[in-house]
């Protein structure tokens, strides 16, 4: 396993793996100190057997499909089932299991690459990804997604930072998201094909909102049955002109916006984190396409074919 750190003029550093293509550190100067910004093992070693994709890039196909399986130009594709019956982050041996290619290396600047093959975790068709990170002077790490193909195939990629700005926990950062619906799903994490608006849960989540209430005093019954978020709000988009979401710590007084291009994003609020990590450690902000978009032709597509790229672009800025 390999790793590399990358470093801006303001001193500010991110430290990434080539197992999964992780983002493992992002260290921050407040007060003068390098404060790590995200949830984190101890010893690299320990993202070898991380169940909880902890900076990792998910892939070929992010988040749930419902019963492991999807039909494409008339053939059945069937997956690895981790979750249940059905098929998370890509199942096992995924991307977030897999040891990329250092392609290019620099200062700031890294890129992974990896060659899927042919029914790798059960897809069709060989699926080439190129994903780079870029510490810009700004404080801001600017992650770059690519993906081609050599036939029809499904891809929806993320990245899987667990966000703690600095705090023990969760509880006391503040949210705002740049959404006003999110996708109701059933109990195990499958969309059901309707809309919920974020105003269900009780609190404007256009202004900044303390992230424990969101599950603590929550008047949507499933969060708060659950204690906690797992679930896909849907963007408003504007062509990465303002945040899809913000988080803030009043004790570092750090501010993290986060850019995308991709129309979905999972909020998870890290309930389900166990030894040696912590339950509410720190939150999943996955920029993403619609969950289980392979089995409901009403979702947008996340089909690319042959002749076509796939593209996510994300921005994570930080400030003070």
């Amino acid at each position: 396993m390999k790793s590399v750190i990358l470093t801006n003029k303001d001193g500010m550093t991110a430290t990434l793996l080539n197992f999964g293509a992780r983002l493992v550190s992002i260290k921050v100067p407040v007060r003068s100190d390098l404060t790590e910004m995200l949830v984190a093992y101890k010893q690299h070693e320990d993202y070898l057997t991380d169940p909880y994709f902890l900076g990792a890039v998910c892939g070929r196909v992010c988040n749930r499909i419902s019963q492991a399986s999807f039909s494409l130009g008339g053939d059945d594709y069937q997956l690895a089932a981790n979750d249940g019956a059905h098929c998370l982050h890509g199942g096992r041996g995924g991307f977030s299991q897999k040891f990329w290619a250092i392609e290019e290396q620099a200062e700031s600047k890294v890129v992974f690459s990896l060659i899927s093959p042919h029914l790798d975790q059960g897809f069709p068709g060989q699926l080439s990804i190129r994903v780079s990170y870029h510490l810009q002077d700004n404080n801001a790490l600017a992650i770059q997604m690519q993906a081609t193909t050599t036939s029809l195939t499904a891809v929806n990629l993320t990245h899987h930072p667990y966000f703690s700005l600095g705090e023990p926990t969760n509880q006391n950062l503040k949210l705002l998201l740049n959404s006003s619906v999110f996708l109701a799903r059933d109990n195990n994490g499958i969309p059901t094909g309707n809309e919920v608006a974020a105003s269900a849960l009780g609190t404007d989540l256009a202004q900044l909102t303390k992230v424990s209430d969101l599950y603590q005093k929550s008047d949507y019954p499933q969060i708060l049955d659950e204690q906690g978020l797992d679930h896909c709000f849907l963007m408003k988009k504007n062509k990465m002109q303002q945040p899809d979401a913000v988080l803030v710590s009043d004790l570092t007084g750090v501010k993290l916006a986060i850019y995308s291009n991709q129309s979905a994003m999972q909020v998870y609020t890290g309930q389900y984190l166990a030894s040696p990590l912590r339950p509410y450690e720190g939150i999943c902000l996955e920029p993403q396409g619609y969950t289980d978009a392979v089995n409901q032709s009403e979702f947008p597509s996340i089909l690319i074919d042959s002749d076509q790229t796939y593209q996510h672009t994300s921005l994570l800025e930080f400030s003070r």
